[in-house]
């Protein structure tokens, strides 16, 4: 007879728990039932471009599709590395068509308990009279965001004081959602220096750029006042979205060898360059996340220097990860924008707790050594404060959360429970999938798996749980002063941990020794030998595709022009000299400044685009001096993996016509020489000749200096212009 399953909640957690236990045991071992409370699936992750939940729908995920997936169902080749939020939703709905995934959808769980050998589960469906139903076994999969945190400190502000999860854009924020006016002040303070802090600031510091720096009306009232400020506790690694994948080349000089920058890296996107297998020592992988030494801390960090390509020092001192703080545990946030917006003061980050609201519009800050500052002229605060799990535990009886020796307190591990929080041992028909920090997809598809294996009678995963001593070390956790930022984080532990009680063997290319580890932590990799011919080919597909991506990197530069665009964000320090042919047309030279300025692209099918502006002193061959500016406005698009350039109209933001495209080019390696990237572009606008080439040097993902070089030639121009820029000191 079929255990019937009650499974809670139908985002991601959910629904690959009721796949895992539908489709892929065998058949009649379980009848399954999943209840969600809002009226669509998805969880956190809207379905549709219409904005329905706690995720703005546009917001772009942090790790790529590759990791936001599952192991038997590949996405679209043709989406971006980092899909819209949205469009996480859409591959839900198509994985739950996909598997036959039935939900009863507004059906809100009010109370469980247990009732001899079954959980009694209590339902109100559609605000009706609440129903009884009685299951085997309970999968809890509501997630660990159940209710935003929002410090009472602000409770005295007389502005808007909003949780991260909730704003959309500047102006919805500053004006409450459209119920009054904007405050006003010109600070807008996100409180909050971690993952959801950082992208936070940077989203906001982007929209306020796009208002200011697009034609026409402006999105809100005078968009240049705004900056936003981030309080930080402690400097934060910031990492861009994609990574140079080789950042450091050994070098031979006089026969030895050494590690210098390599100015020319090929790139990938950042997880898969992170969850790299063969960096591990040989045996069995071991956890390193949980408990963090001062040697583990001190390798992290110096990991993330090489790659970022900085120590953040030329920041400030807010965000500076050097000196002692190098044997503390790190803290790590994804941005494309946030750094570049910090170097043009855009953002500014202030170091410290908030430790009271002093004013209706202002806060003080208290920093480590206890020294007071105050941000004044508050126009609203931004709380990037964490979630309250308890409110995904609401219906769980009281005898349950005390023997699960729950915890209101602890943001990591409000449960103490087995095998990386799936189960607790002392109640073994309750499982848990997704019940933790940042949970990865592939590491969700294993807790259902390890499940569905224990109440299907696996002698092996009942091993496991027996066998499992790890609460002692969780609970040791909860208080720890130098736990990781992610206690569960050590993704490639994880899916090793797992894939060995689970008896999954890890897909390796054919030739590669059994005890080899090789390549990057993908979920399409830990597929069961039992799995079904389809699910294999939706596997081989994935992977298939991943290998064209490391293909199409190593040999024809893909993603470089996605790394320079990204790099080119914000101001530098230009330095330009003209050489002409002809009396009629002025050598000359010039200094000044040039800023590359984020904004919503303003033509369709573009995924980014800047405003490019610089002004400057020009001092002609024959003497004086004389101001000048231009305009120009750059676009890129992954689909076409190519930076475009077009002139601007008089009002120096409009976009006219087009200039120039770049087209990267593959160099050979050259022994002892480090070359940069180099780009060129030939165009003929009129009458006049443009022959374009470009340098680029990276330092791992920042571009330490860059030039480009146009030789013109017309029936009126004969010159060449050589431009060097640098970021300012």
């Amino acid at each position: 007879m079929a255990k019937s399953v009650c499974i809670i909640g139908a985002g991601p957690s959910g629904l690959v728990a009721a796949k895992t236990l539908t489709h892929d045991a065998p058949k009649v071992t379980f009848h399954v039932t999943v209840f969600e409370a809002s009226h669509r699936i998805g969880g956190l992750w809207p379905i549709s471009k219409v904005d329905d939940g706690m995720v703005n729908p546009n917001m772009c995920v942090n790790q790529s599709k590759h990791t936001v997936s599952f192991s038997d169902f590949a996405w679209d080749g043709g989406k971006a590395s980092f899909p819209k939020a949205w469009e996480v939703g859409e591959y839900l709905e198509s994985y739950r068509e996909r598997y036959g995934v039935s939900v009863r959808l507004g059906c809100k769980v009010v109370s469980t308990e247990v009732v001899g050998e079954v959980w009694r589960v209590r339902i109100r469906e559609d605000e009706e009279d609440e129903k009884t139903y009685d299951f085997d076994h309970l999968i809890i999969a509501t997630g660990f965001f159940g209710k935003p945190k929002i410090p009472k400190i602000f409770d005295g502000l007389n502005v808007p004081v909003w949780h991260s999860s909730k704003v959309r854009d500047v102006k919805d924020l500053l004006t409450e959602g459209g119920s009054k006016g904007p405050a006003s002040g010109k600070n807008i303070v996100v409180v909050g220096g971690q993952m959801s802090g950082v992208e936070t600031a940077g989203s906001l510091a982007f929209e306020i750029s796009s208002a200011a720096n697009t034609p026409g009306i402006p999105a809100f009232l005078n968009p240049e006042k705004y900056v936003v400020c981030n309080v930080v506790q402690k400097p934060v690694w910031v990492m861009p979205l994609f990574f140079p994948k080789n950042p450091d080349v050994e070098i031979s000089e006089g026969g030895v060898i050494t590690k210098k920058k390599n100015p020319s890296p090929t790139i990938l996107p950042l997880d898969l360059v992170n969850y790299n297998l063969s960096w591990r020592p040989p045996g069995t992988i071991q956890n390193t996340s949980g408990h963090v030494t001062p040697e583990g801390a001190q390798m992290v960090h110096g990991f993330m220097e090489t790659y970022i390509g900085t120590d953040q020092a030329d920041l400030g001192a807010d965000l500076s990860l050097t000196g002692d703080i190098r044997s503390e545990p790190p803290l790590l946030a994804c941005s494309d924008h946030y750094t570049e917006f910090v170097r043009h003061k855009k953002i500014q980050t202030i170091s410290g707790r908030v430790s009271r609201a002093s004013s209706p519009n202002s806060i003080e800050i208290s920093d480590s050594f206890g020294n007071l500052s105050q941000i004044s002229e508050i126009a609203a605060i931004v709380c990037a404060t964490g979630f309250d799990a308890s409110a995904s535990l609401s219906f769980l009886p009281s005898d349950i959360l005390e023997t699960l020796q729950f915890s209101s307190t602890s943001d990591e591990f409000p449960l103490a429970l087995n095998i990386h929080s799936t189960i607790s041992r002392k109640v073994p028909s309750l499982g848990f999938v997704g019940f933790y920090r940042s949970p990865y997809w592939g590491v969700m598809e294993m807790q259902a798996r390890f499940l569905s294996a224990l109440w299907s009678g696996d002698a092996k995963a009942a091993k496991a749980l027996e066998d499992d001593v790890t609460i002692d070390s969780m609970l040791k956790l909860r208080t720890d002063p130098r736990r990781a930022q992610f206690p569960m984080g050590d993704y490639a532990y994880l899916m090793e941990s797992f894939a060995s009680i689970l008896s999954i063997t890890r897909q390796e290319p054919p030739s590669t020794s059994p005890d080899a580890k090789t390549g990057i932590v993908l979920p399409p990799r830990y597929l069961p030998d039992s799995a079904s011919l389809e699910q294999k080919n939706e596997a081989k597909t994935a992977l298939e595709i991943i290998d064209r991506i490391f293909s199409d990197s190593a040999n024809q530069g893909k993603f470089v022009a996605r790394a320079v665009f990204r790099a080119l964000q914000g101001i530098w320090h230009l330095e330009r000299k003209i050489s002409s042919r002809l009396d009629t047309f002025p050598s000359g030279s010039l200094s000044g400044k040039a800023s590359f300025l984020p904004r919503h692209p303003t033509t369709k099918d573009v995924e980014m685009e800047y405003l490019y502006f610089e002004e400057g002193e020009f001092r002609p061959s024959w003497g004086g001096t004389m101001s000048a500016k231009r305009s120009y406005v750059y676009h890129y698009s992954e689909s076409t993996d190519r930076i475009d350039v077009w002139f601007a109209k008089s009002d120096y933001k409009t976009s006219d016509y087009f200039f120039h495209e770049l087209e990267f080019l593959i160099s050979e390696e050259k022994e002892g020489e480090l070359q940069p990237w180099r780009a060129k572009s030939s165009h003929l606008c009129i009458e006049d000749l443009y022959n374009v080439t470009y340098e680029f040097s990276f330092s791992g993902t920042t571009l330490a200096k860059w030039t480009s070089r146009y030789e013109v030639k017309g029936p009126k121009k004969d010159y060449v212009i050589e431009n060097v820029y640098m970021r300012p000191i």
